[in-house]
């Protein structure tokens, strides 16, 4: 695979890897953010009350509000649309108010609404919870970086780009050397002493001879 080939495959793995992080990061809020408990507010008795009424209300679903002592007032506000018939579950409320904190059905008061609550968050984070985000909220910027960084990037070549040879200096043309040509004198003589070496050799004692005259 070439490095051309290989730069859009890189950006898909980044785009998949992002997008995966991504995803899970949402995941992983929504998980946390829409599970959180929130710890209920108000002095002993109201935070008692709502422990109590959250099993037939729902976790985090309701609000309790007591004041006065004798006679008390009592004001439960509950998640959920509005109904129109809040008697079975005013029964059940008194029911479990009397055996908690002796309400009097006739000398109490009792106001009962429901209404949808406003949506937020009213719990804590713990920390593994903090890092984990925090951790996912890191990864997916990284990879958005890289995203971004590679689509920038020109195109990788292909090849590298052509050097040119560096050429060695040229030699200096010397003239060749002509061959010498031996006299016709010299090849009659070699032929000669190859022909009739004693008479050569008799010729040539006679020149010596000659000489030394």
């Amino acid at each position: 695979m070439s490095a051309k080939d290989r730069t859009p495959t890189l950006r898909l793995l980044a785009l998949a890897a992002f997008l995966l992080a991504a995803g899970l990061l949402a995941l992983r809020a929504y998980d946390l953010f829409g599970t959180v408990k929130s710890e209920p507010v108000g002095s002993s008795v109201e935070r008692q009350l709502t422990y109590l009424l959250e099993p037939i209300t729902g976790t985090d679903r309701v609000r309790v509000s007591v004041t006065g002592r004798a006679p008390k007032t009592v004001l439960i506000m509950v998640d959920g649309d509005l109904a129109s018939d809040l008697r079975p579950l005013r029964t059940r409320v008194e029911n479990i108010l009397q055996a908690s904190i002796g309400f009097d059905v006739e000398a109490d008061k009792l106001t009962l609404s429901q209404f949808p609550f406003a949506r937020g968050v009213g719990g804590s984070l713990t920390p593994f919870q903090i890092a984990e985000l925090t951790g996912l909220s890191l990864l997916s910027l990284t990879l958005l970086v890289i995203l971004l960084s590679s689509q920038r990037q020109p195109e990788i070549m292909t090849a590298s780009p052509h050097r040119t040879a560096i050429q060695p200096p040229p030699r200096p043309q010397h003239p060749a050397i002509p061959m010498t040509t031996e006299p016709n004198d010299v090849r009659e003589a070699a032929a000669l002493a190859e022909a009739n070496p004693q008479e050569t050799a008799n010729l040539v004692r006679g020149w010596l001879s000659y000489a030394e005259d």
